[in-house]
């Protein structure tokens, strides 16, 4: 396993230069300082950022594509890609979508999980290269969610598809004064 080579992602829309930035920094912190599965998370390389009108209602919305290949520490007992791992890819990806239309749209961006649904369509093997493609789907006060395609670019096929929601975290309860 090898990490991820610095670059320059491609920025589309109307994405200020200092957002730019913030989010190119919160993506390294994210995906490289991460203690969980730092060892996969540190090979996502970010390649292109979109923020557009979506055609149906004209809202802002967001697009984050990743790419990464599969490695050793990512792979279940058949050689394959796990699913475990494919959802962990999906819940950090599809976050920075999000994230990246708040940070955009200077609104709040701070989500917890709600759910992930997740469907399985083909298995990723040992060194294929992946393009992990999250896209915003609605982005309220309280819940928000994103869809994300994981595609074996090296075989031409669409490995996982996924629908994660996330909700505002709640504000913490006051301690009782004994």
């Amino acid at each position: 396993m090898s990490t991820s080579k610095s670059t320059t992602p491609t920025f589309k829309g109307d994405i200020a230069p200092a957002v730019q930035a913030k989010i190119v920094e919160f993506s390294e912190v994210v995906m490289k300082t991460g203690a969980f599965a730092r060892s996969t998370g540190s090979t996502l390389v970010l390649k292109e950022v979109e923020v557009f009108r979506r055609d149906k209602d004209g809202k802002v919305q967001a697009r984050v594509i990743y790419t990464a290949p599969v490695h050793d520490d990512m792979l279940n007992i058949s050689g394959n890609m796990h699913g475990g791992c494919a959802v962990y890819l999906i819940d950090i990806c599809s976050s920075m979508a999000l994230a990246v239309l708040g940070m955009a749209t200077d609104k709040p961006w701070n989500f917890v999980s709600q759910a992930i649904n997740t469907v399985y369509h083909a298995p990723a093997p040992l060194n294929a290269q992946l393009e992990i493609v999250n896209t915003t789907l609605s982005f309220g006060s309280r819940t928000v969610s994103a869809t994300t395609e994981i595609w074996d670019v090296t075989h031409n096929r669409l490995c996982v598809s996924a629908v994660h929601n996330k909700m505002k975290p709640s504000d913490p309860k006051p301690q009782a004064k004994l």
